[in-house]
């Protein structure tokens, strides 16, 4: 049968997580029949250490249980993603709260049928695709200023490594800078797996806010992931984000919800 937009969706989230956690040369993996673990440099809980369910047939009892041993043996809690309102992970929601694990988190998951309107840039945009090391710096450094201002702790980001080696053109993965007056300013990336184009690490400077560059980068790397042969993008918004890919088309088909097991 079929795998729905909403699975695919999912599965999309855990192969990019894979393949970001693959740029921290310090993180490690598990990547078994059913599930995906990844435990990055960062010991953040929410961030850097994420589980998820690949296959919705797999016992959410195994699935934490085998989570809570590849975590505790690295003295890490972990957040499991887990799609709310969707029938398939309605008794994982359930084990793991009653497990004690908390929700800590929502946001909408978003996606796209197809290419969003064209706008003009503001006047000093300019929208170019990563290609060295000193833009995958710029990169990094940017999503670490532009999350602070959500929460997310900086440090989280100084551990990629590799970014314009995923984003090398003939891949399925494709990132960008904006450019204000000649400065990045603005980030976004695609990643294309199972027929759709994951848009990650969306994010401006606060000083470049206002001038539509969140839309346009989205709006490029969205395009972009069209151009690898996605028949839909995906995104999981931020509340800043959120009314920005609302305006673009996207719309919510979930919420997610991470579910916090704390450090052992």
């Amino acid at each position: 049968m079929a795998e729905t937009a909403a699975r695919r969706a999912h599965l999309n989230l855990a192969e990019s997580s894979r393949r970001l956690f693959e740029l921290d040369p310090g993180a490690e993996l598990d990547a078994g029949e059913g599930w995906l673990f990844g435990a990055g440099s960062a010991e953040h809980p929410a961030i850097s250490n994420a589980a998820f369910r690949l296959d919705d047939e797999l016992e959410p009892s195994e699935l934490l249980a085998r989570a809570r041993e590849f975590f505790g043996e690295r003295g890490r809690g972990f957040v499991v993603w887990v799609r709310g309102g969707v029938a398939e992970d309605a008794e994982l929601i359930a084990t793991a709260e009653a497990a004690g694990l908390q929700s800590i988190y929502e946001m909408p998951e978003m996606i796209l049928a197809g290419r969003p309107a064209a706008l003009p840039l503001a006047e000093g945009v300019e929208l170019r695709r990563l290609e060295s090391a000193e833009d995958a710096e710029q990169y990094w450094r940017i999503a670490a200023e532009a999350y602070r201002d959500i929460g997310f702790p900086p440090e989280v980001f100084g551990f990629y490594r590799g970014l314009e080696e995923l984003a090398a053109p003939g891949g399925d993965a494709v990132a960008f800078l904006a450019d204000l007056d000649g400065a990045p300013v603005a980030i976004a990336m695609t990643i294309v797996s199972h027929g759709i184009a994951g848009i990650y690490w969306v994010g401006s400077l606060a000083e470049a806010r206002g001038r539509g560059l969140g839309r346009a980068i989205t709006a490029v790397a969205t395009d972009a992931g069209f151009d690898l042969g996605a028949e839909l993008a995906s995104l999981q918004a931020s509340p800043m984000g959120a009314p920005v890919y609302r305006a673009m088309g996207y719309e919510t088909i979930y919420d997610y919800r991470l579910l916090l097991s704390p450090a052992p």
